[in-house]
């Protein structure tokens, strides 16, 4: 029985340890000093790109953030079908290989805390506007959770996505885009403005 037991905890030792963890860093960038309790934040989006859950949130020190997502629950996934999920450059023309896998789409954002709960609260917090994007070579990115391994063809490449957290990116060093799916990004830039 003690050898079930250690074999059962050895396997979800196992699965928890292959999510993959994505850690993003970069700088932000105002024409105006940043508030006093400005966060930038993390958010589950929903498919009209609606903030929801707050999967991470960190208080910038000299322009500068470094944040970590955490998990997504299941009931945030929604099935991570061929083209439901725009994604920058490929838009919605690519193919998600298994069928059955489920995604949660994450957006940056940057707020300002004015309760104090270091959590975005709509109707107490204001929140600043800006595109996140990413600096060398220029480029955009996405956000995606999945909750197992898959394969996403399109635009003339083939990328391997893990369980967990996966940074999708385009960059265009020269002409041409190029694809990739990394887990962590340090050349983030958000160029914001508070309203």
């Amino acid at each position: 029985m003690r050898r079930f037991l250690l074999a059962a905890v050895l396997a979800l030792v196992a699965a928890a340890s292959a999510q993959q963890d994505a850690t993003m860093s970069g700088i932000v960038t105002s024409e105006e000093p940043l508030a006093d309790g400005t966060r930038v934040a993390i958010h589950v989006v929903d498919s009209d790109n609606v903030w929801g859950l707050e999967v991470a949130s960190v208080v910038p020190v000299g322009g500068t953030f470094r944040i970590l997502p955490g998990e997504v629950p299941a009931d945030q996934l929604r099935p991570f079908r061929s083209g439901s999920v725009v994604l920058p450059g490929l838009q919605n023309e690519y193919r998600v290989a298994p069928d059955d896998v489920n995604v949660a789409v994450a957006r940056f954002n940057m707020y300002v805390d004015e309760n104090g709960n270091e959590v975005f609260d709509r109707v107490h917090d204001r929140w600043y506007i800006g595109v996140p994007r990413l600096e060398d070579p220029i480029g955009f990115f996405s956000l995606l959770y999945l909750d197992r391994d898959a394969t996403l063809v399109g635009g003339g490449v083939e990328l391997e996505l893990r369980s967990g957290w996966n940074v999708f990116t385009v960059r265009f060093p020269q002409d041409a885009a190029t694809y990739a799916v990394v887990a962590s990004i340090e050349d983030v830039v958000l160029d914001v403005i508070l309203p």
